[in-house]
């Protein structure tokens, strides 16, 4: 596969994009190092980290579980800083902005929550070795969270179920961008200078 460079077709100006982005897109990350290298190749997935765009007042924010725990980082800093190309993903389905709130008010009710580090490590270890995973497809909080997980509860917390007959505490990111209910929309882009980004699931 082609990988997204300045001139790539999907490639798109982040700041050009950015008051298209509604609350509610997702955003995946496709990492170049090394401990991204890993979770790519272990989850058999071109990305390695996942995240939900929203609307903070006249911010533009990502709500994410990274290492430090369940987080919201301004997107700006996420796409100009992050060494790797960071994709953009929205519902095919029309979303009413009654339903972006309760989204985001499910997700923000998730902020401080811990990185579950060891489930990630479990689902890891069951695509490797192609065990059967977790299949309970009902919305369940959790009480710690990886970054697909997370953004997969979201989406079932209105009742868009991103990965049917899978339990959203083992979609990977790749379930994500292979989602019947997903779009994507492009490569955004930033003219700031790559610098390393927490690491993510």
């Amino acid at each position: 596969m082609k990988r997204p460079g300045k001139n790539h077709p999907d490639a798109l100006s982040y700041s050009d994009m950015r008051k298209t982005l509604a609350s509610g897109d997702i955003l995946l990350y496709e990492g170049e190092k090394l401990f991204s290298r890993i979770i790519k190749k272990v989850t058999r997935s071109r990305f390695s980290h996942a995240g939900i765009a929203v609307w903070w007042n006249e911010r533009l924010m990502v709500m994410e579980a990274v290492s430090r725990g369940v987080v919201v980082t301004p997107l700006s800093a996420s796409v100009g800083h992050y060494k790797g190309h960071v994709h953009w993903y929205t519902s095919k389905r029309l979303l009413s902005d009654e339903e972006r709130k309760r989204m985001i008010i499910f997700a923000q009710e998730e902020l401080g929550k811990e990185y579950a580090l060891w489930k990630a490590i479990w689902v890891g270890i069951q695509l490797l070795f192609k065990w059967k995973p977790e299949v309970r497809d009902e919305l369940k909080r959790e009480r710690k969270l990886f970054c697909s997980a997370y953004v997969a509860q979201i989406y079932n917390s209105i009742g868009v179920d991103l990965k049917p007959g899978l339990s959203d505490s083992s979609v990977v990111p790749e379930d994500i961008a292979t989602s019947p209910e997903l779009l994507s929309r492009g490569v955004l882009k930033s003219p700031a200078p790559p610098h390393p980004a927490p690491a993510g699931f």
